[in-house]
């Protein structure tokens, strides 16, 4: 197969590839819709389609998140020091484990649980953030 070098034809195909992967995300959802509601929705779950979705939706949300930086004008933003950063998703994660925990049916393993991977999710996705701001400041 050749490799395609006409860039509208490129813009096309990634215009396809969007295209597929909606239709693809579309009817993934609503099989785990239809499974919801035939089943019940700790059953939709436990489907190992849901964790598909959830997988694509994170790693389609890290890849966005290098074009939102990207899409700024700004030349010398003002960066957040990079402290804040662990600091702000230990307090999140200790947020999160006291209200688990205070719960219901809460008690201290699953707010450690909950709290930690919160606190963890936080502190990547910001520390990545902050990485590509800092490396387009210096080009």
């Amino acid at each position: 197969m050749k490799k395609i070098k006409d860039e509208r034809l490129i813009v096309q195909n990634l215009k396809n590839i969007r295209v597929a992967f909606i239709i693809q995300t579309l009817g993934i959802l609503s099989l785990l819709v239809y499974d919801g509601l035939q089943n019940g929705i700790l059953h939709a779950y436990e489907n190992p389609l849901w964790f598909i979705f959830i997988l694509t939706a994170v790693v389609l949300g890290y890849l966005n998140l290098k074009i939102s930086v990207d899409v700024y004008d700004n030349k010398r933003e003002n960066l957040v020091p990079y402290y804040i950063i662990p600091l702000g998703s230990f307090l999140l994660g200790g947020v999160f484990t006291l209200i688990v925990t205070a719960g219901p049916d809460g008690n201290l393993q699953s707010g450690l649980l909950v709290g930690s991977v919160v606190g963890l999710v936080f502190f990547l996705t910001f520390t990545y953030g902050h990485y590509l701001v800092k490396k387009r400041n210096e080009e």
